[in-house]
């Protein structure tokens, strides 16, 4: 079973971190959530180490379906960021019955990958990473953010990096969203780089009945940048689950 960080909320929840990243992305946004249910932030597998085992979003999928069944929880609302957010699309698309809700954070319906990042994570991927990748996921960061991004990433296991952004260039379900059924929210960073806003518009205008939420001064790693401000959005989301 993967591995999980937990927190009390209103309604059960999972969250998927995003490429290269582990449990600890949603950490401060969880302590920002209440309640007598429970959110989970799992690691993928291979995250932050161990054998890679999963080449794709929809193999990651799978594996969250796994831990769902396995955990036994009832119509979880389902969280992701990025290629967190690729794959909980992929699992509302491929098991619907068995989710409550999404909560779509800095992803797109498709996920390009710039080739400067690919290049770079083939040939010095801590380089990429601590040149490229982190300078392009924040609005404003500094020495605090900085050491607690490097926490969330997955950098014990570096293969894993070009193993993920690989799985993100195979990922597109813009044909898909219209059949999403699920109540959705999509949250953006209002600065966002990596998955600009126009990614997020696209989700809220094509899944029916979606909310579409930006955060203010905040770039691609809005758990990390600013928790707190998605933690007062997701509680509302989670707790309309429970009326």
């Amino acid at each position: 079973m993967l591995n999980f960080i937990s927190h009390g909320a209103p309604h059960d929840a999972v969250f998927v971190h995003g490429a290269g990243g582990n449990s600890l992305l949603w950490r401060r946004m969880l302590e920002g959530l209440t309640g007598g249910s429970r959110a989970m932030a799992v690691d993928l597998p291979g995250h932050p180490s161990g054998e890679i085992t999963c080449r794709s979003v929809g193999e990651y999928a799978e594996a969250v379906h796994r831990f769902i069944t396995d955990t036994r929880l009832d119509h979880p609302v389902l969280g992701g960021h990025s290629m967190g957010g690729a794959t909980v699309l992929t699992l509302a698309l491929t098991h619907p019955d068995d989710i409550g809700g999404l909560i779509l954070v800095g992803t797109g319906a498709k996920l390009g990958v710039a080739p400067e990042i690919l290049e770079g994570l083939k040939s010095n991927p801590m380089r990429t990473i601590e040149n490229i990748i982190t300078p392009w996921s924040f609005n404003s960061i500094d020495l605090s953010l900085g050491r607690e991004s490097r926490a969330a990433l997955s950098v014990s296991n570096l293969p894993v990096f070009l193993n993920d952004y690989l799985a993100c260039t195979g990922f597109d379900v813009r044909k898909d969203l219209t059949k999403i059924s699920a109540r959705t929210l999509v949250v953006c960073g209002d600065k966002d780089r990596m998955t600009p806003p126009r990614f997020s518009h696209y989700l809220g205008a094509n899944i029916l009945g979606s909310e579409l939420l930006f955060i203010k001064d905040s770039g691609h790693m809005l758990p990390l940048e600013k928790p707190e401000a998605l933690a007062s959005v997701v509680q509302p989301f989670l707790a309309s689950f429970t009326r």
